[in-house]
This record gives C-alpha cells, structure tokens and sequence, in this order.
C-alpha cells in the first residue's frame, strides 16, 4: 500500500490496530469505552447508532481536533463465521480508501483501523478517519437549494452541483469503483468561506475496485444515486449528459440507456420499499425487536418502552380504574381506546387483542402470519411509501405451549377522524350551499387522488370499504386520508385492472346516495385521468357499476338500481 504517512500494528484492549503514525500517541486508550457509552460521553456527537454500527464524531485528548469513529456490530453467529472467511466491514473501508487516495481522489483522512477477535472470529472492527465537522449529506444540501431563482455568491446552484456531481461519479467508474451502495447519503459536501464546494465520498465497504467498469454497473449506480435525491427531469437529462462526456457506450445510444436508467431505477426503487418494509421485524435503528420462547415484541423506538407498559397495564386493568373504553368484544378478539399520561404527555391508542381459542387457528398460525403480524408490516409498507395511516407502536405475540395464544396490536387513535362515510354524511347530506358544492368536489378529487396514489405504489387493499378509511380535516385546508384495518393488503409491483376496479366498487358500494352519479362519475374521472382506462372511462365505470349491486349496501345508505332489461 503506497502512501506517504507511515502506520504502525499495535495491540490494545484486545484490539489490533493499524494506526497512523502522527496519531499513536493521541488515540486514547478508552475509544472502545467511549464507542459504547458515546450517547452520554461529553462532547461526542452521536450520528448513528443501530444494530449494523455506531458512528459519532469523537473529540480527541486536548480538543484540539475531532475524529469520525465508526464501529461496525457482529449481529451473532452468522457474522462472526461470514468474518472468517470474509474481510470485516472496517478493513474493507480501510482498503479503498488508500486506494481512492492512491487515485489522486479526495476522501476523509484515514487515521486507524482495529478489530477485536475472540478465538479468531470477529467481535468488532473500527475504523477511525479525519472528520468533516462542516459537512452535509448531498441529499439535504440539494434540498436547500432552490430549483429557480438567483443564488448568492457563497451558494452554488442547482445546475453547477449536479455537473460538479456527474464528474465526481464518472471519475469514481473511471478510476475502476463500482460503489454499490451510490446514494446522496454517501456524498458529502463541504462549502469554503469563499464559497467553492468540494465533494467528498464516503462508506466505502461494499466497493468493488475493478479494471474497468462495464456499463451496466454504472447504471446501477446512477440509478440508485438518481432515486437517492429530488431533481427535475431536466436534472436528469443533464446530469446525464454531463457524465456521459467522452464516453461512446453511453451517449451513442442516449435516449436508449436514458430509457434503462429509468426503468433500472424504478426496479432498484420497488426492492428498496419492499426492503424498509420488513425492516419492522428486526431490530434497527427505528424498530426494537425482542424474542422469546413464551412471548416476542416489536416496539417502534419513536414510543418509549415505558409508555408501552403503561398503556398495556391500563389495557389489562378493571374497567373502575377509567382510562380503557371497550368498542369490541367476543370470544376473539377485544378492541379498545386506551388514554394515559406518559412524562406529561396525554396519549390515545387502540389495542386489539385476538385470542386463538381453537386449534385449528393455532395450528394455521403457527406456520403463517396472524392477523397483527400482517397489519404490522402493512402499516410500516404504508408508511415507507407515503400513504398515511396511523402508527403502529407495538406489536405483541404471545406463545403457549409453542402454539399462538394470543396477540397484541398497539396503534395510533386519530382525534378528529371520521370513517369516509360517516364524513360525507355529516357534511353532504343536507341541501348544500354554492361554496359546499365546490368543497364537496374538491373532496372527491382529493380522494380519487389519494386511492390512485394508493394503487400507483403497488398497494392493494383487499377490503377497502368506506369504514377503512379515515378522513381528518387538515388545519390549512384539505383533507387526510387514513387508511386502516390492514391484515388484507398486499403489496405488489403494479396492480391488475381487475383489481384497482374491485377497490374502486368496493368504495362506490359503501358511500350515501348523497354522492350522487355525477359525483361518482367526476371520482372514477378524476382516478382515470392521463390513463388508458380514461379512453374507455364508460365500459369501466359500467363494470365498476356492476360490481358494486353484487355488495351489501343498505348499511351506507346507497341503493343501485337493477340493470336496465333489454327486450
């Protein structure tokens, strides 16, 4: 390995290092203590910390100067084996910095890298690197940025950091580096007094150095970086051609591989979901997880674990003691609003338990997902995609004889909100004013707008009545859409004809007749627009018709008359 600073192999703690020479008498001999209580060690600045790593900017002895530490987590058995035959986390970083720096291209200073072996299987790796105290994750410096106007001197804009972006990426592949893991979070930049940024690379582990980067890697990392941060079309277009400068396989062909970024982005986007989504069942840096024999809970971090306490010791309490109101209750399944006060802060969930009183539900749910397993990662996939609905803050299976027993699905109340229904009727039932009359159809937009928005992120809601959804009036004006009961969704690449049709009857059976033709018309329209089913928006809606007189539908008040008979 060339490089001009000198590093040195020592032992301490347990831990081999390789550190560089300017710093062997300033890495302090607590690091590893200071990794593990870096939350509460003055002066440290934690950035991260989950199941996979810690990171945190650490001041060193004199404060002086600050260094970025990260220590990367062996998650069990199944690590420390991958380790033996594998290089760790932190020497693979280590390994391509010195080559970016062999390179001529700028990275943070590495200063040392340590693991911690037991018995030759790795328990730890660290790895310890100059810090860029000033600087801000891609992503959000191009936020701040806006998209038109006149920049001052000291902000660059939009249109020259995308090009300043598009050389660094190309140098990046030139040089031989697949990144693999290419997101904005991985860029970061530094902006001088003068004004002039520079770019700099991080999170180097899962690089692939080669001798030349075909084509298709560099797609796929443009498609990440690309679903990794807004930017217009026109963005795009340039960012594109701006790193495709001098280089034939790509710009010979533009408008083609233009045409395969967007559709290797859209792929690389849908896994990315499908991904967030299941990461509610282990522990991250957003979910607790904690597994048992008799009993396995998942917590959302964002609700304390007392706050959970509480509300389970309020749940299981007699009715005297106030603070529980019972809305369902059978042999099965007991559904109930539960208020409490947690460090002064009053909190309204819905618990539901569901019982398994018979073994042919405990044996079904033994080698499949309950119910509160399914809306569970339902709500999380809901969450990860944009769609509104209430939290879940916990979620907890409990085990007799190693046969499901019983659940409990902790989830957010909505103050203020009304099943779709019951809205329409308390607000449209009635002879309607000229402003009513536009606020009614500005809400049917609104909420074609919003089940559309649904069915375009692959989302299919196999029982969305009108009591799954629930409407808030926000403060500003318009509307939320909550939607609910979500053990039946299914999450999917794109939905079916037949099936955006099922939901949508399944909506136009269960709202008043205060919703009239018109106004049903104007909903399937407005779902429709720019689609090919807009061409033929009479031949659906008749199908949509037809579905909906085969569904039980006096309960909402709306009555379809019988198919005209033709003689």
């Amino acid at each position: 390995m060339k490089s001009d600073v000198h590093y040195h192999k020592i032992y301490r703690d347990g831990i081999e290092w390789i550190v560089s020479e300017p710093y062997l008498s300033t890495i302090p001999g607590e690091l590893v203590e200071i990794m593990r209580k870096v939350a509460s060690h003055p002066g440290c600045q934690l950035l991260r910390d989950n199941n996979v790593r810690t990171s945190a900017l650490v001041p060193l002895p004199g404060g002086e100067e600050t260094v970025f530490v990260k220590r990367y987590k062996c998650r069990g058995l199944s690590d420390m084996l991958k380790y033996l035959f594998f290089t760790s986390k932190a020497s693979a970083e280590w390994k391509q910095m010195h080559r970016f720096l062999e390179k001529g291209m700028g990275v943070p200073l590495p200063i040392a890298k340590g693991e911690k072996r037991r018995f030759t299987m790795l328990v730890d790796s660290y790895l310890i690197t100059g810090a860029l105290v000033n600087a801000t994750p891609l992503q959000r410096y191009l936020t701040n940025i806006p998209r038109v106007g006149t920049f001052p001197s000291t902000v660059v804009g939009r249109k020259s950091l995308i090009q300043k972006i598009a050389v660094l990426i190309r140098k990046i592949h030139d040089q031989g580096f697949f990144y693999r893991d290419l997101h904005a979070g991985n860029i970061l930049v530094v902006e001088s007094d003068a004004g002039e940024l520079q770019l700099y690379p991080v999170d180097f582990h899962k690089i692939w150095y080669l001798k030349d980067v075909p084509l298709w890697m560099r797609m796929r990392d443009l498609a990440q970086l690309r679903n990794s941060i807004a930017v217009s079309r026109t963005e795009q277009v340039r960012f594109l051609r701006e790193y495709g400068k001098g280089y034939p396989p790509l710009v010979t062909r533009f408008k083609l591989n233009a045409r395969r970024l967007d559709i290797k982005a859209k792929k690389l986007w849908r896994t990315h979901l499908f991904s967030r989504t299941k990461r509610c069942l282990v522990n991250s840096s957003e979910f607790e997880v904690k597994r048992g024999i008799a009993q396995s809970r998942y917590r959302n971090r964002a609700y304390a674990e007392e706050l959970l306490s509480e509300i389970m010791h309020t749940f299981h309490a007699a009715p005297m003691t106030g603070g529980r109101t019972i809305l369902k209750e059978t042999p099965k399944e007991k559904v109930a609003v539960i208020t409490t006060t947690h460090q002064g802060t009053a909190t309204r969930v819905i618990v539901k338990e569901s019982l398994f009183p018979r073994w042919g539900r405990k044996v079904r749910y033994t080698f499949s997902r309950s119910r509160a397993r399914k809306y569970w990662i339902a709500a999380r996939g809901l969450k990860v995609r944009g769609i509104d609905t209430p939290d879940s803050l916990a979620l907890i299976e409990q085990k007799r004889y190693g046969f499901p027993f019983r659940t409990f699905l902790v989830i957010e109340f909505i103050d203020y909100g009304y099943e779709l229904n019951e809205y329409i009727v308390k607000n449209f039932k009635k002879v309607l004013s000229r402003d009513e009359v536009s606020k009614k159809r500005h809400f049917i937009r609104e909420c074609a707008r919003r089940v559309r928005f649904l069915h375009e992120q692959g989302v299919y809601h196999a029982d969305l009545k009108s009591n799954n959804i629930l409407v808030k009036e926000k403060e500003s004006g318009g509307w939320y859409f909550y939607f609910i009961d979500l053990d039946r969704v299914v999450f999917k690449r794109t939905l079916s004809l037949s099936e955006r049709i099922n939901n949508l009857a399944q909506i136009n059976a269960s709202v008043a007749d205060c919703i009239t033709p018109s106004d049903r018309l104007r909903f399937f329209k407005r779902y429709a627009q720019g689609t090919s089913a807009m061409e033929q928006r009479e031949k659906y809606y008749q199908r949509i018709v037809d579905i909906s007189r085969t569904k039980v539908t006096h309960p909402y008040g709306v009555v379809f008359a019988p198919p005209a008979k033709h003689r």
